[in-house]
């Protein structure tokens, strides 16, 4: 028990040790400080100066007249509803994050808005469309970017420049001027985007994708030829076997209905004249 208590007691004698010696580090540390300080006077003379006429202008600014909004500048082809408070807005401290979200809630088939001061007194509004990348059909024909947002701008007639997406069902979570959230869509814009990188494809495009059934999905190229392949795990060796099937058909004169690539021969349809 006697033998415990010296162990306690010398452990709080080193610790008291061990703080005395640093309030003389301190000390010297300051010391330092405080000397180097007074043979450099010019150079913290000079930060405080500029600290001081930064804390200046911002404070000139937030209250100046001359940076109050008076114009707000915004594409014409969007129909945005400002708030009549913006006018007449410090211009700092018009907080254009929040006025960002706020307009973007208005339209939100908008990829971004940005809102960007210009002085003195302009804001500027930047709408940052999305870029359609396929279209798919529900009562018309709606374009899709490349996250599954259906654009509200539809048409009744197909546009010739975007790929159709076929054996999407209607209703339940795809919807025009939405953020689809459908596994098929999904699926489609994958295997979209596998087609595009693909290098038996680079010289011919893809018109439809077909995923009616996930386990034999189906494209159409250019040239009205049907390619039909397994599910998503197999896709990149059929677009494989795709390339070689393509490069052995260009020196033949057939006309090819359909590539079956299910197999490990694939199986090629010509029309019969």
């Amino acid at each position: 028990m006697r033998r415990q208590r010296r162990t306690t007691t010398s452990r709080y004698a080193a610790r008291s040790r061990r703080a005395a010696g640093l309030i003389p580090t301190l000390g010297r540390s300051l010391g330092r400080a405080v000397w180097w300080s007074l043979r450099h006077v010019k150079p913290l003379a000079l930060i405080a100066a500029v600290v001081g006429a930064g804390w200046a202008l911002g404070s000139y600014g937030q209250e100046a007249e001359a940076f109050r909004v008076t114009r707000i500048q915004q594409p014409a082809s969007t129909s945005f509803k400002l708030r009549d408070s913006l006018i007449g807005t410090n211009i700092w401290r018009l907080d254009v994050q929040h006025v960002a979200q706020e307009l973007k809630a208005q339209q939100p088939w908008l990829r971004d808005v940005r809102v960007v001061r210009q002085l003195p007194g302009t804001i500027r509004i930047d709408a940052i469309k999305r870029l359609p990348v396929a279209q798919l059909k529900l009562d018309r024909w709606y374009p899709v970017d490349r996250e599954g947002f259906v654009l509200p701008d539809g048409g009744a007639v197909a546009d010739d420049t975007l790929v159709r997406l076929e054996g999407i069902e209607r209703g339940g979570g795809v919807r025009a001027g939405t953020d689809a959230d459908d596994e098929r869509l999904e699926l489609a814009l994958r295997v979209l985007q596998r087609l595009r990188k693909a290098p038996a494809l680079i010289a011919r495009r893809v018109t439809e994708i077909n995923v009616s059934d996930p386990k034999q999905l189906r494209f159409v190229l250019q040239s009205d030829i049907e390619v039909r392949c397994g599910s998503e795990a197999e896709l990149d060796a059929h677009l494989e076997r795709l390339r070689t099937t393509l490069k052995a058909l260009t020196r033949q004169a057939v006309d090819v209905t359909y590539i079956d690539l299910r197999f490990q021969e694939p199986v090629v349809g010509t029309r019969i004249s």
